[in-house]
């Protein structure tokens, strides 16, 4: 490993700067205005190049897959960092299969049509998208999602359960970009590899926890009155969920400690409400279970939350 020394230098009144080396710079053809990335740690600050996205291209031909397979094998060269798939298809069903998929992908287009080849291109700068706000982004639109869930379940509003569905959707393209962006920052060194995994884990217990809420919506359709002590359960499942969030979004260990304790709580409080409605007639009985459980896992992925917070503070 080659150690230069560099001076600091002060400009203006609060920023410090430092020269680098020539060599270094036209090895990586750096240009005045480029981007360089820091990654800050306790004694230390790397300084690294522009990370390009990949110029990958694929190739994807299978006259046996079915719709699902061909849909998961299509998100998987995206999530890959792949900017081009000719897909070769054989049949409708894989025809719809690849629009179907495309369309949950942010930045992906079908650029060429040829019959039994779809070309598609993605079309993403990286450096366009900053992974916290969208991570945000998705929060906010799951959350909006449950607050809406609780009015449903309390006064059975069924127009209020299409929009719910329509954001899961959302939700899905937004968990799958944030993906694709995590597998780049890790790739590139932007990002530690254990806050790409602890990035990752949330992510993906927010696409689970829409899930869930989309499941609960549509149960909520074949009940015949509304449940107002579910509703203020789903309230206070709401509150937990915020703060598991809030929490990682801060890394505030007490936080995300207490989230762990009220879900603990939050769970025994759960078990009492299915001894209350053992007794309903059957499909009544079916469809609160249906959401009790999805209560109940909604707080298993906010505790997930709040411990990937508590992990943090470790390292």
């Amino acid at each position: 490993m080659k150690v230069e020394a560099r001076k600091v230098y002060r400009t203006g009144r609060s920023s410090y700067i430092i020269t680098l080396p020539k060599n270094w710079v036209e090895e990586f053809g750096i240009k005045e205005g480029d981007t360089l990335f820091l990654e800050i740690k306790e004694n230390s600050i790397c300084i690294k190049p522009k990370i390009e996205e990949k110029s990958l291209r694929a190739n994807i031909e299978d006259a046996e897959a079915k719709f699902n397979h061909l849909v998961r094998l299509v998100i998987s060269y995206y999530l890959a960092g792949y900017s081009s798939m000719a897909v070769r298809v054989y049949s409708d069903e894989q025809r719809r299969a690849v629009a179907f998929a495309v369309d949950l992908l942010v930045g992906a287009e079908i650029m060429e049509d040829t019959g039994n080849k779809l070309l598609i291109e993605v079309f993403l700068d990286v450096e366009r998208f900053e992974i916290d706000a969208i991570l945000e982004k998705l929060f906010n639109i799951t959350l909006s999602m449950l607050k809406d869930l609780k009015d449903v379940v309390a006064n059975l509003d069924r127009a209020v359960c299409s929009t719910i569905l329509t954001r899961e959707n959302e939700v899905d393209k937004l968990h799958f970009l944030v993906l694709r962006l995590l597998n780049h920052a890790g790739e590139g060194g932007i990002m530690h590899a254990v806050d790409a995994m602890n990035y990752r884990s949330v992510v993906r217990n927010l696409e689970r926890v829409s899930d869930h809420i989309s499941q609960m919506s549509e149960a909520t359709l074949n009940l015949e009155r509304g449940y107002g002590e579910l509703s203020e359960m789903i309230e206070t499942l709401e509150n937990i969920f915020r703060r598991a969030m809030v929490c990682f979004f801060k890394n505030d260990r007490k936080i995300a400690e207490e989230v762990l304790e009220d879900v603990e709580d939050f769970t025994n409080r759960i078990l009492k409400y299915y001894e209350k409605i053992a007794e309903l007639e059957v499909v009544q009985l079916m469809n609160l279970k249906t959401i009790l459980d999805s209560v109940s896992r909604v707080a298993g992925y906010s505790a997930d939350i709040a411990e990937v917070v508590i992990n943090k503070s470790v390292y």
